[in-house]
């Protein structure tokens, strides 16, 4: 069968169309994953590092969430050093908690975004060590259960090629409070782990525990009901 130039035409154009419509669906979808979740008060300064997102909340002195990228290439291209080379984050506009306010707490300098996950990039890696990044977790948490969190979205970079993590405490002026910026110990930590395929949220008590890290699964509106903080997933 001869086509004509009219059938020829549609088809091209309903090809372009068509390629048009997916490469619009894909932009949405990939912008709603970069948005940022909403904290409904003043303590919100976005500030924005090379390797992650936060929001700073003042009155607690750390992030009510952090955002962060995580890819199986850049984990395995590890070319970073760890330097443990704490320090302020000049961007917070009122001041960032202090390395001064952890000292003899009995904490650990928890990350939020871990440093393992910037073993690519050594600007990336330094960033992570930021007192915005950081929150006071027992060292039996720290190294312990949140640490099994980690390497679980690690091990989910690779399954999924590239996963995006959102974290932070469950922040509140009723918790307990240390050094001389009065840094709020979160009795609560969420993780909600995710991509445009599937996502797992997390909410684990900051103490030492040796279950299985499902038990600490839940879904989303529990962690929205908890932080109260709406996630654009």
């Amino acid at each position: 069968m001869r086509l004509n130039y009219w059938t020829l035409n549609y088809k091209t154009n309903m090809k372009s169309f068509i390629t048009s419509t997916l490469i619009l669906i894909n932009i949405i979808c990939y912008s709603q994953i970069l948005e940022y979740p909403q904290v409904i008060d003043s303590n919100n300064q976005i500030i924005k590092h090379r390797g992650y997102t936060l929001s700073y909340n003042e009155t607690c002195e750390q992030a009510n969430w952090v955002k962060y990228r995580v890819t199986g290439a850049d984990l395995d291209n590890a070319i970073a050093s760890r330097l443990n080379n704490f320090k302020n984050d000049n961007q917070v506009e009122t001041g960032s908690a202090s390395i001064a306010d952890y000292e003899g707490s009995g904490y650990d300098r928890g990350h939020l975004a871990p440093a393992a996950t910037f073993v690519n990039n050594q600007v990336e890696m330094n960033e992570s060590f930021y007192m915005s990044n950081i929150s006071p977790q027992l060292p039996s948490f720290n190294r312990g259960v949140w640490k099994r969190i980690e390497n679980y979205e690690r091990k989910l970079a690779y399954e999924h090629d590239t996963i995006y993590v959102i974290t932070g405490g469950i922040l509140n002026t009723n918790l307990s409070r240390i050094g001389e910026n009065e840094v709020c110990v979160p009795v609560l930590y969420f993780k909600i782990i995710y991509n445009n395929t599937f996502s797992v949220c997390f909410l684990i008590k900051n103490q030492k525990s040796n279950d299985d890290i499902n038990t600490f699964e839940y879904p989303i509106n529990i962690i929205e009901k908890h932080t109260g903080i709406k996630f654009n997933l």
